[in-house]
């Protein structure tokens, strides 16, 4: 979604913002979780085509294949994090912002 969008509809509706950051939370901490395995998966097919190379050289195209298809993912998955990142910063402060609009009115 837009994050116009969600700004204007989380300030028309405070309550959404807790909401907003857990499930944003949530999602940081899977694509952490993604690109720890995308990692191993990727030192382990560098170790497998530099051992195929050695042993079997006609399978080293599949692990090539396998080595790429997994960085992209990598690639892929970081842009997302960051863009959670970015998300829930913005969350986080609009948050900040409707609390210290509700203080000043009580106080």
């Amino acid at each position: 979604m837009n994050k116009k969008i969600e700004r204007d509809y989380i300030a028309k509706n405070p309550a959404k913002v807790k909401e907003y950051i857990k499930r944003n939370e949530g999602l940081l901490e899977r694509t952490n979780k993604l690109n720890k395995q995308m990692l191993n998966f990727l030192t382990f097919t560098i170790i497998a085509v530099i051992a195929v190379f050695i042993f079997v050289p006609v399978f080293i195209p599949i692990f090539f294949i396998a080595f790429l298809f997994a960085f992209t993912l990598l690639i892929l998955n970081t842009i997302l994090r960051s863009s959670l990142e970015d998300r829930l910063k913005t969350f986080k402060n609009l948050s900040f912002e409707i609390k210290n609009k509700n203080s000043n009115l009580n106080g």
